[in-house]
């Protein structure tokens, strides 16, 4: 066993940690058994630690099971947790909280006059969700000025809208660019009727917070208790909104 030693600074990932619990285990039950054969007085003692030990081995693997299980996506690395969240049109299961008070935060979106379409705004990501008529949206949003793709094109699109009906829009967006694309998408995409902000739900990776997506979970905004925005709500946002006038429009449709 003295070869079996842990470095910290090598556990770089999730599925490491869990080896790392399984080498502790090891050598935690391998002290307690060799101490219980050697404990002759008290009694009890000898079965007490073979009575611990059994049990911390059940913990362990208990554990380790819900993680292979229920909590599998989180032990993915940084990149594909990711772009988990955001196939599960969400950033995080955490709760939302109205009247979050606004982060001041400089953007690094840059904002371009609605007359030079013919160059696109790239500091932004708009990212759209994989349906059957994502191609339009991409143009109409190209054509409008912006910069878009469509999110997980190798996967099989959605046939319905029924279950993305949801923005998901990043705290630190340009509020210019955050009105403009809002505006747009709902144009081409009427069915659209929930916004949320990603700093309002949690701790998202933070490139998430610079991105702008379309077409997220229905039953994660519903989930979130965010209320419905009508045509006339997209219609008052307005391009010279600063960031909190912007973020405050957006809460106040939290419940």
């Amino acid at each position: 066993m003295a070869g079996s030693q842990i470095i910290p600074e090598k556990i770089t990932s999730p599925f490491q940690l869990m080896a790392a619990w399984f080498v502790m285990l090891v050598l935690l039950s391998s002290v307690f058994l060799t101490a219980a054969s050697k404990i002759e007085k008290p009694d009890w003692a000898a079965g007490y630690l073979v009575v611990f030990t059994s049990l911390l081995a059940l913990v362990v693997i208990g554990c380790v099971t819900l993680m292979l299980t229920k909590f599998r996506p989180h032990l993915q690395d940084g990149k594909e947790y990711a772009q988990w969240l955001k196939d599960k049109g969400k950033y995080s299961s955490g709760l939302v909280f109205k009247g979050h008070p606004s982060k001041s935060i400089s953007t690094k979106a840059s904002y371009k006059s609605a007359d030079s379409k013919s160059s696109l705004i790239t500091n932004v990501d708009v990212n759209v969700v994989n349906t059957y008529d994502s191609n339009e949206m991409i143009a109409h949003l190209k054509s409008e000025g912006f910069n878009a793709d469509i999110y997980a094109q190798d996967r099989e699109p959605y046939q319905s809208h029924s279950g993305q009906e949801s923005i998901w829009l990043g705290s630190r967006v340009n509020p210019s660019i955050a009105c403009q694309v809002m505006k747009a998408a709902i144009k081409k995409w009427p069915h659209l009727k929930y916004v949320h902000l990603s700093n309002d739900g949690g701790d998202p990776p933070d490139e998430v917070h610079d991105q702008i997506f379309i077409g997220g979970s229905t039953n994660t905004a519903k989930q979130f208790g965010i209320r419905k925005w009508t045509n006339q709500d997209f219609a008052q946002l307005d391009d010279s909104m600063n960031l909190s006038e912007l973020h405050s429009a957006v809460r106040d449709k939290y419940q």
